[in-house]
């Protein structure tokens, strides 16, 4: 009896020792977590990228662009490589770019379309009308491709007055010129406010990464 006794209580040492020697499963093994300090300045790097739309381009067309928060006003039609900042990092992407937006003088267009109704010339008349509507609004469609050379990067911007496809990107203000090659340089101040609230631990950007109305 006393024999079998040992016997079992070594095989338990045994089994415990081997137990304790084993590595833990990957399961098991927590996930590494960066630093606090260093993932809160990483977020208020980020936040900072998010305020300034500051870019370089070259290729054909040309455009005119000037945004003051609720209204912009210019002409576009270019296609593009330009390098600077998007969407929180910085390089190099490709774009098409076309823009319609004249107030307050689309409004010329009122006469020109009421005399085009009078004499019955309904395809001038049609296009009258769009530049006075489409030209006092505003309206823009801007495609961003490729960034850094990733071909599965698309960032579409629809942009009608001061509203665009994302929340973060409305009500810019800012200027652009091109000719061949140009400059963009651009603010948003709703990313600027989700900036100045992270200081006080707020996160504005599930917002702002929203559609506008969803």
């Amino acid at each position: 009896m006393p024999r079998t006794i040992l016997a079992a209580s070594l095989a338990l040492l045994a089994w415990c020792a081997a137990s304790a020697g084993q590595a833990p499963s990957p399961e098991a093994t927590p996930p590494a977590r960066a630093c606090p300090p260093l993932r809160y300045l990483r977020e208020r790097a980020a936040d900072l990228l998010d305020i300034f739309d500051l870019n370089v381009g070259a290729g054909r067309g040309a455009k005119l662009d000037l945004r003051y928060g609720v209204q912009l006003f210019g002409l576009a039609d270019i296609r593009t490589h330009r390098a600077g900042i998007l969407d929180r990092r910085v390089g190099t992407w490709r774009e098409l770019d076309s823009q319609l937006a004249l107030f307050p003088l689309s409004y010329l267009a009122y006469p020109v379309e009421h005399a085009a109704r009078l004499a019955r010339w309904r395809r001038l008349a049609a296009d009258a009308a769009f530049v006075r509507q489409a030209g006092t609004l505003g309206v823009q469609h801007l495609d961003r491709k490729e960034l850094n050379g990733d071909p599965e990067f698309i960032l579409k911007d629809t942009v009608a007055g001061a509203i665009h496809t994302r929340w973060g990107d409305c009500f810019p203000v800012g200027a652009e010129v091109h000719l061949g090659v140009g400059v963009r340089a651009m603010v948003r101040p709703l990313q600027l406010v989700d900036f100045l609230v992270g200081f006080v631990g707020l996160e504005l950007d599930p917002w702002l990464t929203a559609e506008p109305g969803k």
